[in-house]
């Protein structure tokens, strides 16, 4: 479902900030978040010596859920470090606590949990989570065109996921499991004949995927240079949990290089298909900053874009970044200019972790129709 994956999508961001990339050694700066070599804020120590609780607010800025919300997470760390090596780390149990609230009066609360089993060469999470989360979705219909439809979605969802190192901590095989059950009501008066199934407005899906992740960056927050390519697979069985059967493939590739010192290249490719029977929900879209989630949806969809970054200073950068996405059905599919969807925009970052390569920052995007705003850590990529 993808307004349930959606906001998966937006947590894992905060969980991310604090998290341990494997491997690394701990720095011992003299004051807690001040850089031992220019005095800057930095927090390479406080993240590479967490212990218990950790608050960790922040804003949702994602224009489909109204432009503005807040989400609280309390988050609780139990660093795991290397039994071999005292000054090294591995992947961290981390267990969140979540409510959102939205200017659109989505709402949610959930739970987190994402650890690893060194010994076995395993990593897993886990989540779940129960809402009310309006979303708008487009449609043509018959001699009217285009309209928009604004849908409350009444959802309990649970996902797990399990993948085992295959090579140096760079390349993972698994499996996840996403389960939503949804009572979907339609926030107009009135809704148009033929345009959805009335079936799917009370309905649950059981998605079982199998996914291959090769990640060769040399950061999993901010990369600066290497190669990230994951495809997953989807079924929706009635074994699975689900009301429907139908399938789903999805497939990125992330690419980082720098053609020169100070400048960072950033490319990314990403395309979905799903087959027939799914429900309107499950749809893909294009997503783009610039372009809210859910905008355009189709059965196939292809989004290339490009990032430049540029640092001004080993600490602050700027950046611009433009792309562009299809959706389309089989049978409509076509390379006319109107049919591809395009934004762009300007930001900045702050490198607000050297250990970590950790930027933080907010980006302007302008797309087909508005302006949005984007608070980024990491990279906006990051999934």
């Amino acid at each position: 479902m993808c307004s349930v994956k959606s906001i998966f999508q937006l947590l894992i961001p905060l969980l991310i900030l604090c998290l341990m990339a494997p491997s690394l050694k701990a720095q011992k700066p003299e004051r807690v978040l001040r850089d031992s070599l220019d005095n800057r804020l930095d927090v390479s120590y406080y993240l590479s010596n967490l212990h218990g609780f950790i608050p960790v607010p922040a804003i949702i800025s994602e224009p489909a859920l109204g432009n503005f919300g807040i989400v609280l997470a309390p988050v609780f760390i139990a660093p795991q470090k290397n039994k071999n090596n005292k000054d090294r780390f591995h992947f961290p149990s981390i267990t969140a606590l979540m409510g959102m609230y939205t200017l659109n009066k989505s709402w949610a609360l959930g739970a987190f949990h994402m650890g690893s089993m060194p010994k076995w060469g395993l990593r897993y999470r886990l989540g779940g989570a129960y809402g009310s989360i309006n979303m708008d979705f487009y449609r043509e219909v018959p001699a009217i065109g285009e309209q928009e439809f604004e849908f409350n979605f009444d959802l309990r969802a649970l996902f797990l996921e399990a993948s085992k190192d295959v090579f140096r901590n760079r390349i993972f095989l698994g499996a996840s499991y996403l389960y939503a059950n949804n009572s979907i009501a339609y926030n107009n008066l009135v809704l148009p004949n033929g345009v959805f199934e009335e079936e799917d407005f009370e309905s649950a899906i059981g998605n079982l995927g199998f996914f291959a992740d090769a990640d060769f960056r040399n950061s999993i927050f901010t990369a600066d240079k290497g190669l990230r390519i994951k495809g997953t697979y989807l079924i929706n069985r009635d074994f699975t949990g689900s009301d429907y059967t139908f399938d789903r493939a999805e497939l990125f590739v992330h690419y980082f290089l720098q053609p020169v010192k100070r400048l960072i290249s950033a490319f990314r490719a990403e395309g979905m298909a799903i087959s027939d029977g799914a429900p309107f929900y499950s749809y893909p879209f294009v997503s783009i900053r610039g372009i809210p989630i859910l905008r355009y949806q189709g059965k196939q969809t292809l989004v290339f874009e490009t990032e430049q970054r540029f640092d001004i200073t080993p600490r602050w950068s700027a950046l611009g970044f433009i792309g562009s996405g299809m959706a389309f059905n089989q049978s409509s599919f076509n390379d006319e200019p109107e049919a591809w969807h395009w934004s762009g925009g300007l930001g900045f970052r702050y490198l607000l972790s050297r250990l970590f390569n950790l930027r933080v920052g907010v980006d302007v995007a302008k797309g087909p129709e508005n302006y949005a705003y984007y608070i980024v850590f990491g990279h906006s990529w990051n999934r």
